[in-house]
């Protein structure tokens, strides 16, 4: 049995940690980098998610740079879905423990897909084995290769504002020093 399949008894198989919100966010952003060569803005987000057609309400800069940052995990699903359509990703991807991006886009995308995983149920863990090494198998006799490893996905999360550089709040003090130096032209 191939390590990281998590069928059969491989002992040596270790689930990879649960991605946050905003990890998965910063991956898929990093996927769709804009002109400059750096992922969307969160006002280049928002604007895209204000053009949706029906859209009402959400997807503000604000509430963009909190899911990104990681401030806020607990979007609506509303906003999951405008994420979801925007980055034309599977919705069911930004819910919790629903980290393999490959497969849920294959799920998406292949109602024939579903229906194999509905058969699956039942089905004890030798057989759930036996049907794996048949696909890869089959996967080889059709030149593909014979596994299909999971997406690395960076567990870091970034707030959207990669070009802004970020300046110390000024202190009460040092705000009145500065408005006296501005003031007197200094």
């Amino acid at each position: 049995m191939a390590e990281g399949h998590g069928l059969g008894h491989d002992h040596t198989y270790k689930q990879p940690p649960v991605l946050t919100l905003a990890a998965k966010l910063a991956y898929l952003l990093r996927r769709r980098p804009g002109p400059d060569g750096e992922p969307p803005s969160n006002r280049a987000l928002s604007a895209a998610i204000q053009a949706l057609p029906g859209h009402t309400r959400g997807g503000s800069v604000g509430a963009l740079s909190n899911l990104r940052s990681g401030k806020d995990d607990n979007p609506t699903v509303s906003t999951i879905a405008a994420l979801a359509s925007v980055l034309d990703t599977p919705p069911p991807f930004f819910l919790p423990g629903w980290d393999d991006i490959a497969a849920l886009t294959v799920l998406q995308h292949n109602p024939r897909a579903l229906d194999i995983v509905r058969h699956l149920d039942g089905l004890d863990q030798a057989d759930l084995d036996s049907l794996l090494r048949q696909i890869q198998d089959r996967r080889e006799q059709l030149g593909l290769p014979h596994t299909v490893p999971a997406d690395e996905i960076d567990t870091e999360s970034d707030s959207g504002d990669t070009g802004r550089r970020y300046r110390r709040r000024r202190s009460s003090e040092e705000a009145a020093q500065y408005a006296a130096d501005s003031l007197e032209g200094l």
